[in-house]
């Protein structure tokens, strides 16, 4: 979203200090169903099936470089990279982060990423994770890239206990028990460490040593919360009541020293970030012999606020102020007719209204523009209150034709209401069965989803845009050896059409300020070879090759996508040494991602005696090779009389400096003859981090 890219230089300051990480397979959790309900009614309560963690997710969490973090492991994953460099969000095979869809507990979640570090959940709390990368079934809707499906695992029938975890970058409770025979619950609540980092009204160096102008007023934090309480009515029925929310925040003065002030002297001031969520569902799961109904409510209040040049003698400034508010209708139903043969059916309503505040620059910008700060339009400002509710429903029948044959025929049908558009998109999957080993499959989908609500705000931006679309297809195959070894190749091809494209001056239609005239196209081969916990150690290798593209139907111009990335390798390993050490390694390298040249120096038209970039071919350029190796130690013992865990990681182990962007020296310019660059780095430098968990 434009948004981001405004406030770019205040979080990428906080984000390249602690940057992301973060997941991986599909599952059709349906199919399972009816085996969980025969061993849970003969057994245990059903929802003890569900309080522990599975094998991946517990292999997530012992990846070095994550803090304990499971979600962060994303990208050690194939086909996944940070957009923009070593900080940002997740780019998927291809696709915009904002393609994305994230989805908790059966219900959309409004971010599961902080902006200044980890995931927004408990290391406690994941029972599973999903990455649906492409070719995904009827189940989820408004996406075009990638769906990221967390599972968070049910409360413990158990006496209640209370873990405590303490580390250089967070701290967190736990707590979890038996309420009552048939009913148990937990509750999360962690705080980042970041603000001991930064003491406030301290002016931050650059790299050099030198005072960079950014000025701490609050420094970067964020927090989390997450709540679950499940309730076993019968061995058909469980209620699930569960609450989930998060907070970042930052707080920088820019003076006349700070980059961002010398090229656009407005944002000199205060400046000041918060982002936030709070949501609350409430479901019932139903199984019977041959049926699995999933229903529930949920609840979600989204809010993002920047500030910009606040001052005395400017009080309001800049800003932008954005809310959501969201109630989710969701149901779905999962029938089996024999062994080999069942329906999926989903149907969702989503009520959303969205209210958009703000007073800006006019900003005619997209992800396909270099630099979105060097040509501002004139100052803008308005309430805007929008219904951007949707609605889908989806049927897919699956069905085993013979022991080497399955298919999965579906469909689903969605609208729009801001839009007012009607989808209907197949989605195909063919698994031929080679032997019990060994599968290959073929994928096919049509995808859609709304386009970002300031393309398509009045004013801001184009109100009949059209939604945006894909088509993802992909093969693969898959092999599963001895002793816990296995492999899988997948190729795909996604297209992408009526992608926004910013119109300028010239055009004889620049009065709508956005067209659809961008399409978009990504094409790959993914590689994954895993070795699953066995004689003490588990590990895998996952090898990327990729191509992303867009091009500008109007100019006829074609170029790299910003965050396309060809050539990714992760490497994990974990071993057990011992009943109380173990140990692991993460090393990651990538391609340079494209970035667009600088070939000179303007003046700024709004500012006299300031300068601005001029940009040669977009995105025409690459930054060098990135890698770096993180190392993990996790020692059992007690501390006390309690359970204690400590863990020893250190990040960037051989100090790779790797580069995240290049701009004008802005504080040495002083004339359209000085063509000076900076390049700036990721500053993610060495750093160790000790961590220590006490459960009692």
């Amino acid at each position: 979203m434009k948004t981001q890219l405004v406030l770019t230089p205040l979080v990428l300051l906080f984000c390249s200090l602690f940057p992301h990480y973060s997941y991986s397979q599909e599952a059709d959790d349906s199919q399972s169903d009816d085996v969980k309900t025969d061993r849970i009614e003969v057994i245990h309560k059903r929802s003890n099936v569900m309080s522990e963690i599975t094998e991946n997710a517990e292999k997530l969490i012992a990846m070095p470089g994550t803090n304990g973090d499971p979600l962060q492991a994303v990208f050690a994953l194939p086909g996944v990279v940070a957009a923009g460099g070593a900080v940002g969000s997740p780019a998927v095979r291809g696709s915009s982060p904002e393609d994305n869809l994230f989805e908790i507990d059966f219900m959309p979640a409004g971010y599961i990423f902080h902006d200044f570090g980890q995931s927004i959940f408990n290391r406690h709390l994941v029972q599973d994770f999903q990455l649906y990368s492409a070719g995904y079934g009827t189940s989820y809707s408004a996406a075009t890239g990638a769906v990221f499906d967390v599972s968070l695992r049910n409360p413990k029938h158990q006496d209640i206990r209370t873990t405590i975890d303490i580390s250089l970058f967070n701290s967190g409770l736990f707590v979890e028990g038996q309420v009552s025979e048939n009913s148990a619950f937990y509750f999360s609540a962690r705080k980042s460490m970041l603000p001991i980092f930064f003491e406030t009204g301290e002016e931050l160096e650059d790299d050099d040593g030198e005072l960079s102008g950014l000025t701490v007023n609050d420094a970067p934090d964020d927090n989390d919360y997450q709540g679950k309480w499940v309730w076993d009515i019968n061995n058909n029925n469980m209620l699930s009541v569960s609450f989930t929310g998060a907070q970042d925040s930052a707080a920088i003065n820019l003076n006349e020293r700070a980059d961002i002030a010398l090229k656009i002297p407005d944002y000199q001031g205060d400046a000041e970030f918060l982002r936030k969520f709070n949501s609350q569902s409430i479901i019932w799961d139903h199984y019977s012999k041959n049926l699995h109904i999933k229903s529930g409510i949920g609840f979600l209040n989204d809010n993002e606020r920047l500030e910009l040049g606040k001052s005395a003698a400017n009080p309001t400034g800049l800003f932008i102020d954005s809310e959501k508010k969201q109630i989710s209708y969701k149901s779905r139903l999962n029938y089996q007719f024999a062994q080999s043969h069942h329906l999926i059916v989903d149907a969702a309503y989503y009520d959303v209204t969205e209210t958009y505040a703000y007073d800006i620059f006019q900003q005619v910008c997209t992800e396909i523009d270099p630099d979105c700060d060097s040509d501002l339009g004139g100052r803008v400002n308005d309430v805007n209150v929008i219904d951007t509710s949707n609605q889908f429903v989806g049927i897919t029948d699956v069905w085993t034709l013979s022991e080497n044959w399955e298919t999965e025929l579906g469909v689903q049908w969605q609208h729009n209401n801001y839009s007012k558009e009607t989808f209907i998109l197949p989605r195909f999957t063919l698994s031929y069965f080679v032997n019990s080993n060994s599968t290959i499959s073929a994928k096919y989908g049509k995808y859609n989803r709304l386009q970002d609500v300031d393309y398509i705000l009045p004013t801001l931006g184009n109100p009949a845009l059209k939604s945006q679309t894909a088509t993802h297809s992909t093969l693969g195959f898959e092999q599963h050896l001895a002793d816990e070894w296995s492999w899988s190749v997948e190729t795909y091809y996604k297209k992408m059409e009526d992608l926004p494209l910013g119109l300028d001056d010239t055009e004889t239609d620049a009065h709508l300020l956005y067209s659809n005239d961008v399409e978009g196209k990504a094409y790959g081969v993914d590689l994954l070879i895993n070795k699953n916990r066995m004689d003490r150690w588990y590990g895998w290798l996952s090898l990327s090759y990729s191509k992303s593209e867009r091009t500008n139907l109007r100019e006829h111009q074609t170029f790299e996508y910003y965050a396309d990335t060809p050539l990714v390798v992760n490497m994990v390993l974990n071993y057990q040494l011992s009943d109380k050490w173990n140990l692991g390694f993460n090393f990651t390298a990538r391609s340079g991602q494209p970035y667009t040249p600088i070939i000179g120096v303007r003046e700024n038209p709004k500012a006299d005696g300031y300068f601005l970039p001029i940009y040669g071919p977009a995105y025409s350029e690459r930054f060098d090779l990135a890698h770096r190796l993180d190392v993990r130690a996790e020692y059992k013992s007690s501390l006390w009389g309690l359970d204690a865990t400590w863990v020893f990681e250190v990040m960037n182990i051989y100090n790779q400096d790797n580069t995240s962007y290049i701009d004008l020296d802005y504080a040495n310019i002083d004339s359209t003859d000085d063509l000076l660059i900076e390049e700036e780095s990721d500053n993610f430098s060495l750093r160790p981090s000790v961590g220590l968990s006490i459960t009692f």
